[in-house]
C-alpha cells in the first residue's frame, strides 16, 4: 500500500514546520517548500523532504510536481497568498487542498472559493473552550460529591469515612 504524499507550502512559519514535523514523524510522505532555511532544516531532521523555495511563485509550483500530491496544505501567515495558493492548486488538479486562515473574518471568502480550511483562531478558541468546558465538569462532578457526602460504591457499600480515615493514616486504613 503507498503512504499518502502530502505537500506544505509556506513554512515560513512555525504552522507549516510543525505539521511538517508531525507527519514525517507519523511517517507520511511529507515535501515541505519552505521560505525559512531554518524550518526546512528542521523539518528535514524529522525526516520530511524539505527544500528552501518561494512557495508563492509558480514557477516552483510547477517546478515541485505538486499536483501528484494526495493532500496539498497551504500555511502561510498571509490568508490572501493562503486563498491564491489553495486556488492554484485546485485549478492545476491537486488532490484536497486545505488552506490556514489566519484571520476568521477572511473564512467567508475561501468558502465561496471552494477551499477546505483550517482557522487558527477558530481552532484554538475552540480547545480552550472544551478545556474549559472539561474543567467545569469535573468541578461539577467534585461538587456534586461535595453536596452528597454519603454516595456508595457499586458493592452499595458508603466511601467517604473509610477512604478519608485511610488518607489519614497513610493508606493503610484506621486500624494501623
Amino acid at each position: 500500500m503507498n503512504e499518502a504524499r502530502a505537500v506544505i507550502l509556506g513554512g515560513e512559519g512555525a504552522v507549516g514546520e510543525t505539521l511538517a514535523v508531525q507527519l514525517a514523524n507519523g511517517s507520511s510522505a511529507v515535501t515541505l517548500l519552505a521560505g525559512d532555511a531554518h524550518a526546512a532544516e528542521r523539518a528535514a531532521g524529522a525526516g520530511a523532504d524539505a527544500r528552501v523555495t518561494d512557495p508563492s511563485s509558480t514557477a516552483t509550483l510547477d517546478r515541485e510536481d505538486i499536483d501528484e500530491a494526495d493532500i496539498a496544505i497551504v500555511t502561510s501567515r498571509l490568508d490572501s497568498q493562503n486563498l491564491l495558493l489553495a486556488q492554484f492548486l485546485r485549478l492545476q488538479g491537486s488532490g484536497r487542498v486545505i488552506a490556514l486562515v489566519n484571520d476568521p473574518a477572511n473564512l467567508e471568502a475561501f468558502t465561496e472559493a471552494g477551499i477546505e480550511t483550517v482557522c487558527a483562531s477558530t481552532a484554538l478558541s475552540t480547545a480552550l473552550d472544551r478545556q474549559r468546558r472539561g474543567v467545569e465538569t469535573v468541578e461539577t462532578e467534585r461538587s456534586s460529591n461535595r453536596t452528597n457526602p454519603d454516595r456508595h460504591t457499586e458493592h452499595g457499600e458508603s466511601t467517604d469515612e473509610p477512604e478519608r480515615e485511610r488518607l489519614r493514616s497513610g493508606g493503610a486504613g484506621g486500624d494501623a
